[in-house]
């Protein structure tokens, strides 16, 4: 079974924190473009830095991952 980044849940999330794509890219050291990448699922982020973004948003790795099956759901 594959496991998918859910971009689109990163994206409400930072939203939630009240931060820019910018200022997000800044606490996990990549780009504000990548960031936009990661969350319109263009670009799926390596497992060390979806974890810092979820560090970043004090919230739990698990929450912004999607085993295959569900992600064909969401």
């Amino acid at each position: 079974m594959a496991v998918v980044f859910n971009g689109p849940r990163l994206r409400d999330q930072r939203r939630l924190a009240g931060l820019s794509a910018a200022e997000l890219a800044a606490l996990i050291g990549r780009s504000e473009w990548a960031v936009y990448g990661y969350e319109t699922c263009r670009i799926q982020p390596p497992l060390a830095v979806a974890a810092a973004a979820a560090d970043a948003l004090a919230l739990p790795l698990g929450g912004f991952l999607l085993d295959d099956l569900n992600a064909v759901a969401a």
